[in-house]
């Protein structure tokens, strides 16, 4: 077995193909990976990333497996995905391990609550690292393998070094002895006496069933909505409440959200968001249905935690799109096509959005206009300059968004031919940066993986912040190394928020 070859998804399951960081330098990618902050901007740029990072694939060269293997693990937890760090994390040999792949497999099993994770690799990360949480995931996985004189020993060691462990960690751990049958010797848990929420002290809560502070949940940073909606011991009220935002992260898709929100906010009353939700699916009419998905996006049904009003209207656009999907492109609905496209192309059924042009082109005025930009940049009409002009005057777009989109325009390759030229003079900037110069190169020697991280790092912060030459490469390259499909969704999420 090639140990170099790590990763589960395969071309045929949405995976970049074993070559995705063929040719890329692997120190480079590996430092791309480190300084990126996460989340990235944009819910579609996310989720390719995250198909790159997981892919079935090749060390790239300059890097070993246990290192390259901890890179992406740990971009990957950052951005909340827990479940694609804990593929990589779990399938890495033990004799491919590093110093590296330790402390991020460390840190990948207290995010995923998975405490048994721990034990494989827990004499070698002390021996590897003075980090107490390996100390404490020995006494903790003794308990977890009946041996209770070993783990009550070294609790005992621990409880003695206040020094460099917290007394509050030593209890966290005992908890979980006695769950697991020790000697029973672990006292009530009082957050009060925390002086904060750690990764630790959220894994072994999430584990051990301990009810976690909701007020302290913030201190775990962005990636705790991702790591809250897949733990299993979170109170339901608080994985829902991490639902909108994990969702817009791109760490959950359309169909889990409606899922979920079924699952933990259905309580039998008639106007709950998952009766809403009901109805926006199977409502005995469509126009029923969309006055449903109406309400759902004028007032998201799931706390949005964390979330503007903009984005907050974003996740109620993801949690409708199956609904949307299923409803008939009918007359009566043709004021509406517009927005029915917008929540269409927000879960990612490009296709099924197209059928609508015929309403919203006939609608006339802001509906068609709106719907002309989304469906513009993903292949569902031929966009040319008059079209661009109507779209402006019809929206009051000012030059930042207009700027945004030539510039997309441009990057897809869509701007060919005469009248553009006057357009992209006044609009979009000619100067090149460094990140700009290397993502273009990446693109066109089709080095996928690298270009997948160079767009999260040019995507840092909102959308409305990103400048238009960073949308013009960033499409570009994807196109030039073969995803344009990830280009166009991208493309319309940022027409959509931006």
């Amino acid at each position: 077995v090639d140990v170099r070859l790590t990763g589960l998804l395969t071309p045929a399951s949405g995976g970049w193909g074993e070559a995705v960081f063929a040719g890329s330098n692997g120190r480079y990618l590996a430092g791309l990976a480190r300084r990126m902050s996460a989340p990235i901007g944009s819910r579609w740029a996310s989720i390719a990333l995250r198909r790159a990072l997981v892919s079935r694939s090749l060390a790239p060269a300059g890097i070993n497996t246990g290192d390259w293997v901890a890179a992406r693990a740990w971009l990957l937890l950052r951005m909340g995905e827990i479940d694609g760090a804990k593929v990589l994390i779990d399938a890495l040999p033990l004799e491919a391990q590093t110093a590296s792949s330790l402390r991020v497999s460390g840190q990948v099993a207290l995010a995923a609550a998975d405490l048994g994770a721990l034990c494989p690799i827990a004499r070698r990360g002390r021996e590897a690292s003075n980090d107490p949480l390996w100390e404490l995931a020995l006494g903790m996985c003794a308990a977890l393998e009946g041996d209770d004189i070993s783990a009550a020993a070294l609790f005992d060691a621990l409880r003695n070094r206040r020094n460099d462990v917290s007394p509050f960690d030593v209890r966290l751990g005992e908890r979980v002895a006695t769950l697991a049958g020790s000697s029973g010797r672990a006292t009530n848990i009082d957050w009060a006496e925390a002086p904060a929420l750690t990764p630790f002290r959220f894994g072994v809560a999430a584990a051990a069933g301990v009810p976690l502070p909701p007020a302290r949940l913030a201190a775990l940073g962005p990636a705790r909505f991702g790591w809250l909606v897949r733990a299993p011991g979170v109170a339901p009220e608080v994985r829902l409440q991490a639902l909108a935002p994990a969702a817009v992260g791109g760490t959950v898709s359309a169909i889990e959200m409606v899922s979920a929100v079924a699952a933990l906010a259905n309580d039998g009353a008639s106007d709950t968001p998952a009766a809403r939700l009901r109805t926006a699916a199977a409502g005995a009419a469509a126009t029923q249905r969309v006055a449903a998905m109406k309400a759902i996006w004028d007032a998201p049904p799931i706390a949005a935690t964390g979330l503007g009003i903009a984005d907050s209207r974003y996740a109620g656009l993801i949690l409708t799109a199956p609904a949307a999907a299923r409803l008939p492109v009918t007359q009566a609905l043709e004021a509406d096509a517009a927005d029915i496209i917008t929540s269409l192309m927000a879960g990612g059924y490009a296709r099924r959005a197209r059928a609508w042009w015929p309403l919203a082109e006939s609608a006339g005025g802001a509906v068609r206009a709106r719907a002309w930009a989304l469906l513009a940049v993903t292949g569902g009409v031929t966009p040319t300059p008059d079209d661009f002009r109507d779209w402006r005057s019809a929206t009051s777009a000012d030059d930042a968004a207009a700027a945004r989109l030539l510039a997309l325009l441009s990057g897809l390759g869509l701007t060919r031919g005469n009248g553009w030229n006057s357009l992209s003079s006044d609009l979009l900037p000619t100067t090149e940066t460094g990140w700009s110069r290397a993502i273009t190169a990446a693109g066109l020697a089709r080095r996928a993986g690298e270009v997948a991280l160079l767009t999260g790092t040019g995507l840092q912060g909102a959308i409305r912040d990103v400048p238009p030459l960073h949308w013009q490469r960033i499409a570009a390259a994807l196109v030039a190394s073969g995803h344009g499909i990830d280009a166009q969704r991208i493309a319309a999420e940022a027409v959509t928020r931006g």
